[in-house]
């Protein structure tokens, strides 16, 4: 009888957790192949057969984080913020409320953010994408601590804004980023460049350890998502993009460029797929699926350019555009005039 009693409690957990599982069945993903025939997975339970060999050097600078890196990777957050949820609403119509809500530290949810109409090559893009900033957000969080999710309007018309504007006239329908994967690859192009950007002008104004580390990470991943869609669009760059017959893919990617050049008010940090052949790459060449200055070196942003463009209003001292009510963090918020104790409630 004693055994039973003691028995019964753990039978009763077992279930319960069992219970729990068939209550939450996992959905295989068909393009995934069995377990078992990655070489890579299967390093992962051969141990660390290196040992001190595989450990890095030592940083010439014993620091991890100083004190002046943690604002400007705080103000990276915003751009990461967008690009998560304009990504996992792409591929599945739910944010980061739904997939980490622990990193939005109380920030409103996005606004205008939906699924899109994606074919499967351009859905795995959109999952992987959105997961990834995912990580990139908990990255930062975990290096300098984090600023609450700032106000982001994912509408159609704002991305129909930036269109109209590239443009200089209405496109009528107005452009809609969610409803083809063209119109996602060619939204996607207007807003994670500008992290490349961003890190690149970051870089040089830190000097931790792990803060270098980080940023480095960081622009190595934002840049291969960027040569993703960039490469994708380059594919179909002379296609018209329905249903504006009168502009092809190139066009519009140019036109985007150009747009977000001027608002800037730095000179030309942004182009196109197509270029003159001396703004491409040695002055010889003018396809430009890579975004580079004239030693193919990544373009630097300074936050104030940076605010400028997503604003969409070309002064980073007026909110609009993907931030109505502008960007977190400290550097934003002195850009808005805000005092310290105003900042308690967008974050610092």
């Amino acid at each position: 009888m004693a055994s039973t009693g003691i028995c019964s409690p753990i039978l009763l957990l077992l279930l319960l957790v069992w219970s729990c599982n068939a209550a939450r069945p996992s959905v295989p993903d068909s393009a995934c192949p069995a377990a078992g025939w990655s070489a890579v997975a299967a390093g992962y339970h051969d141990g660390d057969p290196g040992g001190a060999q595989c450990k890095p050097p030592p940083p010439h600078t014993p620091v991890a984080v100083f004190p002046h890196d943690v604002d400007p990777l705080r103000f990276a957050m915003n751009l990461e913020f967008a690009e998560a949820e304009f990504f996992l609403y792409a591929a599945f119509g739910k944010g980061l409320d739904h997939f980490a809500p622990n990193l939005t530290m109380g920030g409103p949810p996005p606004v205008g953010a939906r699924k899109a109409n994606l074919d499967e090559l351009t859905w795995r893009v959109a999952a992987e994408f959105g997961y990834q900033e995912i990580g990139h957000l908990r990255a930062i969080k975990g290096t300098v601590g984090g600023i609450p999710r700032p106000p982001i309007d994912l509408s159609p018309h704002n991305f129909a804004r930036v269109m109209d504007e590239a443009v200089g006239y209405h496109l009528n329908p107005p452009f809609d980023p969610y409803a083809s994967s063209l119109n996602f690859l060619l939204a996607t192009y207007i807003i994670p460049y500008l992290g490349i950007n961003g890190y690149t002008g970051t870089n040089p104004l830190i000097d931790g350890y792990a803060t270098k580390r980080l940023v480095a990470g960081l622009l190595a991943v934002e840049s291969a998502q960027d040569a993703v869609v960039r490469g994708l669009l380059f594919e179909r760059r002379h296609e018209a993009v329905p249903p504006y017959r009168g502009l092809t893919v190139a066009e519009l990617t140019d036109r985007v460029s150009a747009l977000r050049n001027k608002l800037g008010y730095c000179g030309i940090k942004d182009e196109g797929l197509i270029v003159p052949e001396w703004l491409g790459a040695e002055g010889r060449i003018c396809t430009n699926i890579i975004s580079a200055d004239r030693d193919s070196l990544s373009y630097s942003r300074t936050p104030a350019e940076l605010l400028r463009i997503l604003y969409l209003t070309g002064s980073e001292h007026v909110p609009g555009g993907f931030y109505p009510k502008g960007a977190n963090g400290r550097i934003a918020r002195m850009f808005l005039g805000k005092s310290h104790g105003e900042d308690d409630e967008h974050g610092v």
